[in-house]
């Protein structure tokens, strides 16, 4: 039995005895951890007012990288459902759920199943792969319409009572991702350029699968390698060759690297966000998934020349 279900059941318990059920055990809301920015905002506009939805991830931590703590573990043992993207993106979940072992949270893994990208070393669209999956599937929106319907669905099961009002607040969302996907379409679809050069890490393999663009990046998905310099050497050529006017950076890292390789070249310097995370600034903001993406939006028809 769930926690949900538990309280509910004591409720009704003091009710049925005659007694008045305390406020939080009449309508006890779900707790939600999500491990990344994105899949925190699909869960709390899915879950609504049903939920209370935290990020594991504070502003500015780099996913691969970041260690918990014990509070953060606390937080993982105490939720009804945990959303993670697995595919290797935290590598420290697994000895939590290991540590917690059976009672523990629901887990909603959202990799499994996804027409996901293979590794590559920085170069095309992603499919060169060497056996890896590329973990950055929510810069894909229509992967993530299947992933709201999966929020949906684990939600529903855990509160029955609460499944229309989930499927309906999936179904704005999903309608809103798929505006988006129209925008960027029409956005990218007469580009000049339609190369991506990312003087980083290739965090962008499925905006260039979905649109038709070529990413060329510096090294390939671990954010902490660094780029050898043979391969700076011959990105620097590519981006040469082929007229490049404009070198990306990620918005995670210094823009050092794309400086040198853009004064190599004669080109400009502009910036991409990965989405897995928010600084501090950001958050204070409450930036939302959607005004990440437009800038993206806005950045890539700037660089790539796609006109008005």
């Amino acid at each position: 039995m769930n926690k949900r279900r538990f309280l509910k059941v004591q409720a009704l318990i003091l009710v049925l005895a005659g007694a008045t059920a305390p406020p939080f055990m009449a309508a006890p809301r779900l707790r939600i951890a999500a491990s990344i920015f994105p899949l925190k905002e699909f869960a709390a506009a899915v879950a609504g007012e049903r939920a209370e939805v935290d990020m594991l991830l504070p502003p500015g931590a780099g996913v691969h990288t970041w260690q918990p703590t014990a509070g953060d573990i606390l937080k993982i043992s105490r939720a009804d459902l945990v959303v993670c993207a697995g595919a290797g993106l935290e590598p420290w979940l697994d000895d939590i759920f290991k540590g917690i072992g059976a009672g523990g949270p629901d887990v909603l893994v959202a990799a499994p199943d996804l027409p996901l990208l293979e590794a590559s070393g920085g170069e095309g669209h992603g499919h060169e792969g060497h056996g890896r999956a590329d973990p950055h599937f929510w810069l894909d929106f229509e992967i993530d319409q299947g992933i709201i319907e999966r929020i949906v669905e684990a939600l529903a099961r855990l509160d029955p009572e609460g499944g229309p009002a989930y499927r309906n607040n999936g179904n704005a969302y999903k309608a809103r991702l798929r505006e988006l996907d129209r925008k960027f379409k029409e956005g990218l679809k007469s580009c000049r350029g339609r190369t991506v050069v990312v003087a980083g890490h290739a965090a962008f393999g499925y905006l260039a699968r979905k649109y038709d663009l070529r990413q060329v990046a510096l090294y390939g998905l671990s954010p902490d390698s660094q780029p050898t310099p043979r391969r700076t050497i011959e990105v620097t050529e590519l981006a040469r060759k082929m007229g490049v006017r404009t070198i990306f950076f990620e918005n995670s890292v210094p823009p050092d690297l794309a400086r040198t390789v853009a004064g190599e070249i004669g080109a400009r310097t502009i910036g991409l966000h990965a989405g897995h995370n928010l600084s501090r600034a950001e958050m204070m903001k409450a930036m939302t998934f959607f005004d990440i993406m437009e800038i993206n939006l806005d950045n890539l028809k700037n660089g790539l020349d796609c006109g008005s």
